[in-house]
């Protein structure tokens, strides 16, 4: 039977018992007797007697099926009757959790109105009246396992503070399948409300951009509904996010090999202009787009992370940079340089690939800058960083974004 009109009300493990005395009342009282020429009554019964003789056992069906494993929490649990009403319906979780339900408005079928927990064991239990007939049983399932829940991360934190560059990635804790059901379950307003686009990087990772920055000083809000959703391999949802975050101005710094030099703006004016060095012959700084990543105002450096040990000519004591700010995952940074390359700055390179500058020049990019700020380097004759490398997404052109074969010069 098909679910009817629900209350406004909601129900949980409730017995009605009123009405029913109430209804074998009313038809005694209404029954009345035919009577025959002679004034003697005919063979006609009462209502009430006619109506207990008629009276069935209801039967009531149950979904989820009885035993069932493995039920989605976002698929309702309903409990119907085929005659009479329904006069108690609980359903409880093993931790005695119960589910909040609606009951229809012939209180023939109850429905849940919410999601179950996941990795949960449920009781139903019922009991169903049929003008003094009644039924009464139980019936358990349980629902999708903790292995095959899947949860997401995002890089941008609720009321964080971004540049206009910056990249939103969602990081999914399984691989997915329905990749293009995943996109239609994501949504971002504000920032002046443009076009954006997606790009998978791998099952796991899959970003978002605006065709242009976002606009300073403006509101994102971006949401991704997941529960309940099968990504594939029976792997479910188990979460939906909201992320709201803003822009500050727009912050852009160009890096420029050829007069090693960096040049700052804010909102297209231009603010400063420093000497620097960048990566040596051996170790040269990628070029491209770069997007800050994260800050700090001091960061331990080791040669280890690139895999140089003791005696090799690349080689350097690990020691603590001053006024840092990551531009790629794989070790390019922007810092103070080291009092032995301070003399070198706007001459030559000396580094490992990060671009140094002198103390009052990388305390204004720390102080001034933040994650989601610009970084274009130039001029180094060496290939861009590739883009999951950090934020290196703007180095794709917005109409080949989407096209995960594309590949541009990294």
């Amino acid at each position: 039977m098909a679910p009817q009109p629900t209350r406004k009300r909601t129900w949980r493990s409730r017995a009605l018992t009123g009405l029913a005395g109430f209804s074998v009342l009313a038809l005694a009282a209404c029954g009345t007797s035919a009577v025959s020429g002679d004034g003697q009554a005919s063979g006609g019964v009462s209502g009430a007697a006619g109506s207990d003789a008629a009276a069935t056992e209801p039967a009531v069906s149950v979904a989820p099926a009885a035993d069932a494993t493995m039920v989605n929490p976002v698929d309702p649990v309903t409990v119907t009757t085929d005659q009479g009403r329904l006069t108690n319906v609980s359903v409880v979780s093993d931790d005695g959790a119960e589910a909040s339900g609606d009951m229809s408005e012939d209180e023939s079928t109850w429905t849940s109105n919410e999601p179950l927990e996941f990795n949960a064991a449920y009781t139903v239990t019922y009991t169903a009246d049929n003008n003094g007939r009644t039924s009464e049983g139980t019936s358990a399932f349980s629902t999708v396992d903790a292995a095959h829940e899947m949860d997401v991360s995002m890089n941008v934190k609720d009321g964080g503070t971004y540049g206009v560059w910056q990249i939103v990635e969602f990081e999914f804790s399984e691989p997915i399948q329905n990749k293009d059901e995943i996109e239609q379950a994501v949504s971002v307003t504000g920032g002046g409300d443009q076009d954006g686009a997606f790009r998978w990087y791998s099952d796991t990772k899959l970003r978002y951009r605006p065709a242009e920055p976002w606009a300073p000083d403006s509101k994102i809000k971006v949401a991704i509904e997941l529960l309940g959703k099968d990504v594939g391999n029976g792997m479910i949802g188990n979460e939906n996010q909201t992320v709201n975050f803003t822009t500050g101005p727009e912050h852009r710094a160009y890096v420029d090999n050829d007069t090693k030099t960096l040049v700052a703006y804010e909102n297209g004016k231009k603010t400063g202009e420093w000497p620097v060095t960048l990566g040596n012959p051996d170790w040269p700084s990628t070029t491209g787009k770069k997007v800050i990543i994260e800050q700090a105002e001091s960061y331990e450096f080791k040669a280890s992370s690139l895999n140089l040990s003791p005696g090799d000519p690349h080689y350097y004591e690990p020691f603590n940079a001053s006024n840092v700010a990551r531009l790629t995952w794989s070790g390019e940074f922007i810092h103070q340089a080291l009092p032995s390359a301070i003399p070198v700055l706007g001459y030559a390179n000396v580094s490992h690939g990060c671009v140094g500058m002198p103390p009052e020049g990388a305390k204004y990019i720390f102080d001034t800058f933040r994650p989601g700020d610009m970084v274009e380097v130039v001029n180094t004759n060496y290939p861009q960083a590739d883009p999951d490398d950090g934020y290196g997404d703007w180095n794709i052109p917005f109409d080949k974004y989407s096209d995960e074969n594309w590949h541009g010069n990294w």
